[in-house]
């Protein structure tokens, strides 16, 4: 069984891959647009807000994903 954190990771960079990619990118605004929907997705996972660490493990973990190529994951 994968981690949560990063099992939401995964599922939220396939999600939006036009964030992902703006964040790959630098486009303004899509960082922050991406690691929104994350914490929302984690928080619906877990039941409960994510603690700061469990967030900030979330971060780390979007910022690495997106930044793989696409279809690196498979």
């Amino acid at each position: 069984m994968e981690d949560p954190i990063e099992e939401v990771a995964r599922e939220t960079v396939r999600a939006w891959p036009d964030l992902a990619l703006g964040t790959r990118t630098a486009v303004p605004k899509a960082w922050g647009a991406l690691a929104a929907h994350g914490v929302n997705a984690l928080r619906k996972r877990l039941g409960h807000a994510p603690t700061d660490a469990e967030r900030r493990a979330l971060w780390s973990a979007l910022w690495r994903i997106a930044g793989e190529e696409p279809g690196t994951d498979r």
